[in-house]
């Protein structure tokens, strides 16, 4: 007999990120397996949740679009259904979706948050008292997760590992994010037009059009375009400055032949803790000088060591762990 599964997240599939991405990956991986039914409630994913308002919400240095308010008698029939409900971010369905306690729940948490809200949410939290495993992605995420449950479950975001992948051999420099401060899109602009790096060329995927006459810009392309985009370059830049809990990015980047760079932000070290080259965050000398001692190294050993720090998000190995619990909840 299978599980049925419903993966639930309040943010909205129109607006793309890193706990949608992983929401897909574990609906196409579920999907493949026949003991497995599954289902996503989500906006932009759950049609019947189209007429539903989504809320952009400043959080985190980011605006998130989150459903606040889904359709009550929808979200109970989706739950209903379920044998397991697995929900990405819970802190809006807590807190507002007023979900019934007489399922199992499966809470990953995503988001890296401060003390002040983790605590505030620990003391909101036990007001809810569910059957339920807390688990989370990343060392970052960490403590948003003890808020719900003491005894977390760490199972980091996941990846299809590119058994076939080499180091790229063409000389790209890219950039991946949307236009936000936190993102850092102004040193990428600001490299392009440095007199040191004329020789590279430089490509952007983001979420708006922009003009800047030593950048291709790519406004929100689909995944296969995207993984064709990353085929062009082989360094990519993380220049984030704050507010990450984990770096999706960086591995789809290391999983498609490029050498990742990155600002020395905690959560992006831990990403690729054997094989990080990271500059000092937000000092753009700092960045121009890692940069140049690259022409020295030998890039594909480099990228070897990032290939293999990656393995261990192999998405078949760690969806194992979820099933395990889903099958033990």
């Amino acid at each position: 007999m299978s599980i049925k599964v419903l993966l639930v997240t309040p943010y909205s599939f129109q607006k793309y990120g890193g706990v949608q991405n992983q929401v897909n990956l574990m609906e196409d991986y579920l999907s493949s397996h026949e003991e497995f039914e599954v289902k996503v409630f989500a906006y932009g994913k759950t049609e019947s949740l189209d007429s539903n308002k989504v809320f952009n919400i400043p959080f985190n240095s980011s605006v998130s679009s989150v459903l606040l308010f889904p359709n009550r008698k929808l979200l109970l029939d989706y739950i209903d259904w379920a044998d397991v409900v697995h929900v990405h971010e819970p802190f809006v369905p807590l807190l507002f979706w007023k979900l019934p306690k007489s399922k199992k729940y499966i809470f990953t948490h995503h988001a890296s948050l401060g003390a002040i809200i983790t605590t505030i949410l620990s003391i909101i939290y036990k007001i809810f008292r569910y059957t339920s495993i807390s688990t989370y992605v990343s060392k970052s995420s960490e403590s948003n997760a003890r808020s719900l449950n003491n005894e977390p479950v760490l199972i980091p975001n996941m990846i299809k590992i590119n058994q076939h992948i080499s180091f790229n051999k063409s000389q790209g420099y890219l950039f991946i994010g949307r236009q936000e401060i936190r993102k850092n899109y102004r040193f990428f602009v600001k490299l392009s037009n440095h007199n040191q790096f004329t020789n590279k060329l430089f490509y952007a995927i983001t979420n708006k059009d922009k003009s800047d006459k030593n950048i291709t810009v790519f406004k929100n392309p689909t995944d296969e375009f995207k993984n064709e985009i990353l085929a062009t370059t082989n360094i990519y830049l993380a220049l984030n400055t704050k507010s990450e809990s984990f770096g999706i990015t960086l591995l789809e980047a290391v999983n498609n032949g490029n050498l990742v760079i990155s600002s020395d932000l905690n959560s992006f070290i831990n990403v690729l803790p054997n094989s990080y080259i990271v500059y000092k965050n937000n000092d753009f000398e700092s960045l121009c000088n890692v940069l140049t001692k690259l022409d020295s190294k030998d890039l594909n050993s480099l990228w070897n060591k990032q290939f293999e720090d990656i393995r261990k998000y192999d998405l078949e190995k760690n969806m194992k762990k979820f099933i395990l619990l889903y099958s033990n909840l």
